[in-house]
């Protein structure tokens, strides 16, 4: 029997490491990581049953070296990842690569820039995998694989399979992840997801959804997170499901936890906010991204620029549902005053824990396309993506230096991460709870748990603590498990901010003795603007002249890749 190692590459900068010292509260003495890694849960399910399968997540089992110690030899080895763990990605192909072993790559990393990895794996997969990871399989089998999988059209995720936890010791993590949707009807300037996932929401069939929240349940998991790219992208869908999942979550003994990823305009919809309250959703990341008007309509992002924000972020947190607001800095239409106006905003909008990030340019999207031709996109650095991901970034801001960006960011980081300015957040957000929660909260004793922080944290943090916890008591009693879980996040935050400041420090040293001139992105873009006027044109009769000519129609989308790219590489092309 052939066996096959999947591997998910650590980040440097996780804080839910088996090593970490988030990992050393009592509460996690248990755990080694954050989130199950459903990933590779898939792709195992996607695995036919006469091939052994093992799975090994470094951020729960360690990082694998060339003195690594595996249960056995293996044929292959799988790595998935991101770009901002690349170079570990390719580390670990390293360590196999040595040993003989052949190693494929896939995931959203080597989707979104196949030529970083092409030198160091020996099978890329571009795109999802439900369709090319079985397809590879057979050919693998009969030695005669290809050296890349790519799918072009995105599949229906109704034919993904129940992911298979058998291999992977699920009790270890703090969160597990359902996938219901992928894809997003909107077009913000700066985000890669419709590029990766498409514009189109697809859905999977609810009872699939259901059976795998009963899976992770039935395997001790308490919290999950719906892992889609906009879960309210087709209202209709979502409601649907929360209302299966009300009754589901309502049948076991001790409710689940929920969150999820949506956009901010859900807070026009009552019905939703109702069932996601009721659904015992206690979180929700929400793209907020700026307070600056102009910033919204440069970014795209409509559906924000349309809503008095500050309010609607109010209306979500009324039901008793925290928004983790993800905020980004340096906008063409930011100038220095941008970091107050961020600051004031999250005090205003009680939103207790946002994540806080610099403008980047994914390669490929609207804006990496228009950064690049003003020359003001950096060349990826993957060095620097690996050593710390939330100081890295690639744009040229137009109103500030890229040392004015780095010092107004970490200055806004520190403030809004302060014990004193976090209590007046947290505290406002518990008394702007309206809706007392439906779903029977866990009995927790505040003291026990706050006890749990105190030697972790100074005396100013412990004032704080008790601070939230009393005026939780006194206004919302019910809340008290949910606040317990932001002060969690707010002590993950700092110990993050700790280690972001060194990095920020080394790189604006970078920049002042170096500058940025050296690293413009002056590479030519593959495909010309002036192809994709009459790429339009002709494109339909090719496809029809194509698959026409082929036996197996399935290769259309292959054939159509290799006729394209040789016209557009060849000496007489444009």
């Amino acid at each position: 029997m052939k066996r096959v190692l999947l591997v998910a590459p650590a980040f440097d900068c996780d804080f839910f490491s088996r090593d970490s010292e988030i990992m050393k509260l009592p509460r996690f003495s248990n755990k080694k990581a954050f989130m199950a890694p459903l990933h590779l849960a898939t792709i195992a399910a996607l695995t036919p049953d006469d091939i052994e399968v093992d799975v090994w997540d470094e951020s729960a089992r360690g990082l694998i070296a060339d003195s690594t110690e595996f249960n056995g030899d293996y044929d292959l080895v799988g790595v998935t990842g991101y770009t901002a763990n690349t170079l570990r990605a390719i580390a670990i192909a390293q360590v196999f690569r040595k040993r003989g072993i052949p190693v494929v790559v896939g995931g959203p990393g080597v989707s979104s820039a196949p030529e970083d990895y092409r030198d160091y794996f020996d099978i890329l997969f571009i795109g999802e995998a439900e369709l090319t990871w079985p397809q590879f399989i057979a050919d693998w089998k009969a030695s005669n694989h290809r050296r890349e999988y790519r799918q072009i059209t995105p599949p229906d995720i109704d034919i993904s399979p129940l992911p298979r936890w058998d291999s992977i010791d699920v009790a270890e993590y703090i969160c597990g992840a359902v996938q219901t949707t992928r894809g997003c009807p909107f077009d913000c300037e700066f985000c890669d997801v419709i590029y990766l996932n498409g514009r189109r929401p697809r859905h999977k069939p609810i009872d699939k959804v259901l059976q795998e929240v009963q899976a992770l349940q039935g395997l001790g998991i308490q919290s999950i997170l719906l892992s889609d790219d906009n879960f309210t992208g087709t209202p209709r869908f979502a409601k649907e499901l929360l209302a299966e999942l009300i009754s589901l979550n309502n049948s076991f003994e001790e409710p689940l936890n929920f969150q999820t990823q949506l956009t901010i305009d859900v807070a026009k919809d009552d019905e939703m906010l109702e069932l996601l309250a009721d659904a015992n959703f206690g979180r929700l990341l929400i793209g907020i991204e700026t307070p600056n008007k102009e910033s919204l309509l440069e970014a795209r992002k409509i559906q924000n620029y349309r809503l008095d924000l500050i309010e609607a972020c109010k209306k979500v947190q009324s039901y008793g549902i925290s928004i983790r607001a993800t905020m980004i800095v340096g906008f063409d239409h930011d100038d220095i005053s941008i970091f107050d106006e961020h600051f004031d905003f999250l005090q205003e909008a009680c939103i207790a824990v946002p994540g806080i990030n610099i403008l980047t340019a994914p390669m490929g999207t609207k804006l990496w396309a228009r950064l690049k031709k003003d020359e003001r996109a950096l060349a990826i650095d993957l060095e620097l993506i690996d050593r710390n991901p939330r100081a890295f970034f690639n744009i040229i801001p137009k109103k500030m230096t890229r040392v004015d960006l780095l010092e107004g960011y970490y200055n806004l980081l520190t403030r809004v991460r302060d014990w004193d300015n976090f209590a007046e957040r947290v505290c406002g957000f518990v008394s702007g709870v309206k809706r007392r929660l439906n779903v029977p909260q866990k009995q927790v004793q505040a003291n026990g748990r706050a006890r749990e922080f105190f030697s972790f944290v100074d005396e100013k943090a412990r004032r704080a603590i008790f601070k939230i916890l009393m005026h939780t008591r006194n206004k919302a009693p019910f809340m008290l498990n949910r606040v317990l879980g932001l002060i969690f996040q707010q002590f993950t935050e700092i110990a993050n901010l700790q280690s972001l400041h060194q990095a920020i420090m080394e790189q604006i040293e970078f920049e002042k003795s170096v500058g940025v001139e050296p690293f413009i992105d002056r590479t030519d873009i593959l495909v010309p603007e002036s192809f994709k006027a009459p790429y339009r044109k002709i494109f339909p009769d090719i496809y029809q002249c194509v698959r026409s000519g082929l036996k197996d129609k399935t290769r259309t989308n292959e054939a159509l890749i290799e006729i394209f790219t040789d016209f557009l590489i060849h000496e007489d092309g444009p």
